[in-house]
């Protein structure tokens, strides 16, 4: 099973959320941290999926679950409802770059996905769901290339 069937399965199923996307990530800048809740400096995959409840109406999330070494089970750690989503930085619209960032009302994350076509995967899975589930307040995509945005360019 894949790492992403299985955060789908451990993470979302059981809460009746099914998950939409999912593109496993590195911090760009490492963020300055005077203590760690985990007990050290272990290593560990990180992922930032998308899902939704089954229950109507639905709600959409983005989701931080994490993989530690030695570990084959995944952990939520921060979520934030799709509402609180204020921007999502492509960094450079003329060239297939990896790198992201996330802006929310209470948080900034700067990304590196595994590859830029990863990561415009999870843009396009994105912006599709920012126009399903959102009616007022959208999120601003910027610097993204026009293929994201279904052929609009931004």
């Amino acid at each position: 099973m894949n790492a992403k069937s299985a955060i789908s399965k451990e993470i979302f199923a059981p809460h009746d959320e099914r998950m939409l996307g999912a593109v496993q990530v590195k911090r760009r800048t490492k963020k300055k941290i005077p203590f760690l809740a985990t007990g050290g400096q272990g290593e560990y995959l990180t992922y930032i999926c998308l899902s939704v409840t089954n229950k109507k109406p639905a709600q959409a999330s983005i989701t931080k679950v994490k993989q530690f070494e030695g570990s084959t089970s995944f952990v939520r750690r921060t979520q934030w409802m799709l509402e609180q989503l204020r921007q999502v930085n492509g960094i450079d619209p003329n060239r297939d770059s990896p790198e992201f960032d996330l802006l929310f009302e209470n948080a900034f994350d700067q990304w590196v996905a595994n590859t830029a076509s990863e990561k415009c995967t999870f843009f396009q899975v994105l912006h599709h769901t920012c126009q399903r589930y959102l009616t007022d307040k959208k999120p601003e995509f910027i610097n993204c290339q026009s293929k994201i945005m279904g052929g609009k360019s931004m």
